[in-house]
């Protein structure tokens, strides 16, 4: 079996890291090697708002390093990634086209919630107690240096996440200046994140019991070796003791305390408000997970955890909380999902675009909560501003935009050019007007048709509906919604009904 040697790259905000890994598919992903390079690029952003030119020469030659070390292993293919520090940095678009220019190395910022995506399907690869702990009901909690991640699971589904901006290297950044000023720092540090974490609770966890919290990000490795190398037994649990103590240990390097300390005092906080007794670190990063990734679309390497039931799962979360009509939804989410299947020859997408409508669908009528009339308005801003891990913030603009044309005709392409591709235009066209047609055949939210049949004839797309309910009204209002699908597809849908199953009160 051919074995492939993979780089991963993470631009960061500590340090900029590179693993290589050989990968086969019968040996899974095997780390081979592991160099970090520390540079404190997350501090220069949130303290000056851009990256220096001379940090900019210090990332390309460390690469160049990189470069020379994947050569020494015959790397035969790479991924470099960068995230928050850079993500958030005035010139971010002139540091990429500089890495580019000096090393070849085209990076990629990517998102917040694709960061989170990749360290947990890193997760859910290396640690083999994942699975269990987020079936009891358990907390991740990803620290970066910009923010920390709380995404609750319980019952083995991804419930809810939120973003919270207390990262290590923000938190030191933001309050460096009143250590002088104060006779207990780590008391001022409790001080300022008390608040956020107060609210989260409040809001998302009263009615759910955390067992289990599971820690990762930039600064837990640093913890978890510390402890590996005075107990070798150590397996990831955290003693209760540790977190207990009054004062930060000194035993940790100076250089590094100061953005632990954060760190530490986040996940004490955190265990002391759920009431929660274990704490689990792992050493996964951000760059297993580009690995896992990798081998997931390379290998067919298949991760035991669903996570695109995760992202569905919060989906319908976000719609309960808008108190949106969920028989309707799962009614329209059949009819959508049967059109979109049975008609693949004509519209092309694959399986991340059927996602797209599936949570299009789910998430459809989420801003009548807000305002019955502008209801698709709505629904556009609530989905823009909530965060969904496991989709890009192209991805989520892109279901956004299907939703928020729903009831009106969709804009011509040189109204959203400066946001979409043409391709990506195309898809969303595409599967607003699938969205048309199924939503119209649930017009009434009564359920009257469950399940259809889709025939292609002589230009003809005949779609039959199998109920005994009185659908005057959807065929009614069918019409206008087979102009649309007409016009994108060039074919004309025709409904009509079949009689054979039972009347829907």
């Amino acid at each position: 079996m051919a074995i492939t040697t993979y780089a991963t790259i993470d631009i960061g905000s500590n340090e900029l890291a590179m693993k290589i890994y050989e990968v086969s598919r019968q040996h899974g992903i095997n780390e081979i090697t592991h160099v970090r390079h520390r540079l404190s690029l997350g501090a220069e952003t949130y303290r000056k708002g851009f990256i220096s030119y001379q940090t900019v020469n210090e990332i390309c030659n460390t690469l160049n390093d990189f470069k020379r070390i994947m050569a020494e292993f015959n790397t035969t293919g790479w991924q470099a990634y960068a995230t928050s520090e850079l993500r958030e940095a005035r010139n971010s678009l002139v540091v990429i086209d500089q890495i580019k220019v000096q090393t070849g190395f085209k990076a990629k910022i990517i998102s917040n919630s694709e960061t989170r995506f990749l360290c947990y399907k890193a997760l859910a690869l290396k640690e083999e107690h994942f699975d269990q702990m987020i079936q009891e009901g358990a907390l991740i909690v990803d620290i970066d240096a910009g923010s920390v991640q709380l995404s609750v699971f319980d019952q083995g589904n991804l419930h809810m996440t939120q973003n919270l901006r207390l990262g290590s290297t923000r938190i030191r950044e933001l309050l460096q200046v009143m250590e002088e000023e104060t006779y207990d720092f780590t008391a001022l540090i409790n001080e300022y994140i008390q608040k956020d974490l107060d609210l989260f609770k409040t809001l998302y966890l009263e009615s759910i019991k955390i067992h289990h919290i599971i820690t990762i990000g930039e600064m837990i490795p640093d913890i978890y070796y510390y402890w590996k190398n005075h107990k070798p037994d150590f397996d990831g649990h955290l003693p209760q003791k540790f977190l207990s103590r009054k004062k930060f240990p000194k035993e940790f390097p100076a250089e590094k305390a100061k953005l632990i300390l954060p760190t530490f005092l986040l996940c004490r906080k955190i265990c002391q408000l759920t009431n929660c007794g274990d704490l689990f670190m792992s050493n996964v990063d951000l760059c297993d997970g580009m690995a896992a990734e990798y081998a997931e679309k390379k290998i067919r390497l298949i991760l035991k955890h669903d996570f695109i039931g995760d992202i569905i799962s919060t989906s319908k979360v976000i719609a309960r909380k808008y108190k949106v009509d969920m028989n309707h939804v799962e009614n329209v989410e059949t009819l959508a999902l049967q059109i979109f299947d049975r008609i693949r020859k004509l519209h092309g997408l694959g399986k991340r675009e059927r996602l797209f409508l599936q949570i299009g669908v789910i998430l459809h009528s989420c801003g009548a909560y807000i305002n019955e009339i502008e209801s698709r308005e709505c629904s556009y801003h609530i989905i823009m501003s909530t965060e969904i891990i496991g989709l890009s913030h192209r991805e989520r603009t892109m279901i956004a935009n299907m939703i928020r044309y729903n009831e009106d005709s969709f804009p011509a392409y040189a109204e959203l050019e400066d946001k979409f591709t043409q391709e990506d235009y195309i898809t969303i066209v595409k599967l607003n007007a699938i969205l048309k047609t199924a939503n119209v055949l649930d017009k009434s939210n009564r359920q009257k048709i469950k399940t259809v049949g889709v025939t292609l004839d002589n230009g003809v797309l005949t779609i039959t509906a199998d109920t005994m309910a009185d659908i005057t009204l959807e065929k009614g209002l069918f019409h206008d919604k087979a102009d649309v699908f007409e016009e994108v597809f060039g074919i004309r849908p025709l409904l009509k009904q079949k009689k054979s199953g039972k009347v829907t009160t």
